[in-house]
């Protein structure tokens, strides 16, 4: 006999994690389904690699130039390679849909493990910097992360690389709950289309290992980033995908003779102070040695040689609030969308620059060492949008087919994405309670 699910959940990173995780606490039948497979420790670069989507090369049109954008493809979605930084929903971009994450975003403090870390483990370089950033008449501060600070040691900077000792809160965690609550994992499994019956969604089918299967459920919750917008333009809404944010971001670093960040935790000190009125913030981060040659080979082949200071570099990030400008392009897997930097875009990106730069001159890093990287995407997002693709419950104009992830945001966020879509997730998650009951 067919096997009907309560929820089918498309997709394993933290919106798809949450929502399967809530739905089997409460003894729903649910089905999680993930494109990629399940490495267990990311710790180099080739296992990274494996986990992203045309191995972390994805970049858009026109080719060139480059806009490189990372898109995850295993167990845990891209919360696998987050730096553990949690920021919760900013009020401004959910109170502009009607929405209120308060009560979902306290429930998720205390179970992300949200804290300040002690100095041992923030680090020195990034208590040099904060203390060199305030020196200057900038407000920096200890960023709240999703850290097990009784699993975390001092000088490790792996979040970007996986945890080995599961210090760090992953989609996972949340993943693993819900098998242990009943839920079913389907790992390797490619959705391609949405099964539906008199404008209802009422399965999804796809491919695993080579052969098609169809699943079929009550609920079908689409949490896949940018593989949303393929699924629903071939379901018939063609409106998915004709925006698109990245929270650009761009890399400036210089080699100090007194400290370095290569051996930090990233993330863990920083800035809001230009949120609110010029849409970016500043934090200390850098990429690793492997990331850093292909961002320099971006900017010209002359650029690669800079890399054998990769471990030298005191490194600095600024991520920003960008233009909605961009699109979705289903028919290509190698260069899936349009974007790049707009005007105004690469003003924040500018402003933001000055700043970071000010601060490595004044922990010691002379102008002739600092190497500013080309704007990257980070956080694929806004495809799907609230108030565009979905209501404020996550539906489509199909009944019972749902978005949950940072697709669904009104505009991009420019901050970590996990607690806002963790916080959607359990909204969402109770109001599929309510209508399955």
């Amino acid at each position: 006999m067919m096997k009907e699910y309560d929820v089918i959940v498309v997709g394993s990173g933290p919106g798809g994690a949450t929502v399967a995780r809530e739905m089997s606490l409460k003894r729903k039948k649910v089905l999680l389904i993930e494109r990629g497979g399940r490495w267990n420790w990311l710790g180099n670069t080739l296992t990274v690699a494996m986990t992203l989507q045309n191995y972390g090369l994805t970049v858009s049109k026109p080719f060139p130039p480059f806009t490189q954008v990372t898109v995850a493809d295993n167990y845990g979605g891209a919360s696998m390679l987050i730096c553990g930084c949690a920021m919760p929903p900013p009020k401004k971009i959910f109170d502009s849909v009607g929405i209120n994450l308060t009560a979902e975003t306290e429930e998720a403090r205390k179970e992300l493990w949200v804290t300040k870390l002690p100095d041992e483990l923030v680090g020195k370089a990034n208590m040099r910097l904060m203390e060199a950033a305030n020196d200057l008449g900038y407000h920096w501060e200890k960023v709240e992360k999703f850290i097990d600070v009784s699993k975390c040691i001092p000088e490790c900077a792996d979040c970007m690389m996986g945890c080995k000792r599961d210090a760090k809160w992953s989609a996972r965690f949340y993943g693993d709950e819900a098998i242990a609550s009943g839920a079913e994992l389907a790992l390797h499994t490619r959705i391609d289309d949405v099964i539906v019956e008199n404008r209802k969604a009422v399965g999804v089918k796809g491919s695993r290992h080579g052969k098609s299967v169809s699943y079929y459920g009550k609920r079908i919750v689409l949490s896949s980033g940018i593989g949303n917008v393929r699924i629903l333009r071939r379901a018939g809404i063609q409106e998915a995908g004709r925006t698109f944010a990245v929270d650009f971001l761009q890399f400036i670093g210089g080699v100090s003779p007194h400290i370095n960040t290569s051996k930090v935790q990233p993330m863990a000190v920083g800035t809001l102070e230009h949120y609110e009125s010029d849409g970016f913030v500043i934090l200390p981060v850098f990429p690793t040695w492997s990331q850093l040659t292909v961002l320099l080979a971006m900017k010209g082949l002359g650029h690669v040689p800079k890399a054998l200071n990769a471990f030298r570099y005191t490194g600095l990030m600024v991520k920003i609030q960008d233009d909605l400008k961009g699109e979705i392009h289903t028919e290509s897997s190698f260069l899936p969308f349009t974007k790049e930097p707009s005007h105004d875009d690469r003003l924040k990106l500018a402003k933001g620059g000055e700043i970071m730069k000010k601060i490595l001159r004044k922990v010691g890093a002379p102008d002739k060492s600092i190497v500013e990287l080309n704007p990257s995407g980070a956080h694929p997002s806004a495809t799907c949008r609230i108030g565009d693709v979905v209501d404020t419950k996550l539906e489509t104009s199909i009944a019972n087919l749902y978005c949950c992830d940072a697709s669904v945001v009104p505009s991009a966020l420019g901050l970590p994405v996990v607690w806002s879509v963790v916080a959607l997730g359990k909204r969402l998650a109770k109001h599929l309670d309510k209508t399955l009951t």
